[in-house]
């Protein structure tokens, strides 16, 4: 009796599955997308404020995020010394410099920038960058957003 009553469950619960999987028709990996979104936030920033309050840190410069969303981020940075030459496989790089001048190396080609000037790096290809006497101070825009195991660093850091 207990075996045809839990066989009797199963197939009910069976049928049930398979009528509220016709009935919803969404797909297991939409919803997973969906429940990933990462909305863009509305907001007015103070860059030179925000400048002094970077949060974040790695072994190569400071910075805070300002903006993020499924397509792209807005990062403040602050760039001391070098960022050593790496790749990034599928993140495109637009860095606009507000201070500072900046020495940067896109492959073979090595230029100097300064305020009101943008360096665009896209996905793939080799770069570094280098402050000059004094700190640089940046907006980073990157598309689409990357995860950190996205970068492949090329030189050690001297």
């Amino acid at each position: 009796m207990k075996r045809r009553v839990m066989r009797n469950w199963f197939i009910f619960l069976f049928v049930l599955g398979l009528i509220i999987g016709w009935v919803i028709p969404m797909n297991f990996w939409d919803v997973t997308r969906e429940a990933a979104r990462k909305p863009l936030q509305a907001g007015f920033y103070d860059i030179g404020k925000r400048m002094g309050q970077l949060d974040k840190q790695n072994e190569y410069f400071k910075f805070m995020v300002l903006g993020e969303s499924d397509t792209g981020k807005v990062t403040l940075l602050r760039i001391d010394d070098k960022v050593p030459m790496h790749v990034h496989k599928s993140e495109n790089h637009f860095v606009y410099i507000i201070k500072g001048r900046l020495k940067a190396t896109i492959i073979n080609v090595t230029n100097e920038l300064g305020p009101g000037q943008m360096l665009v790096v896209p996905a793939g290809y080799e770069h570094s960058v280098e402050a000059g006497d004094a700190p640089v101070e940046a907006l980073l825009f990157s598309t689409p957003v990357a995860e950190q195991q996205d970068t492949v660093w090329l030189d050690k850091k001297e």
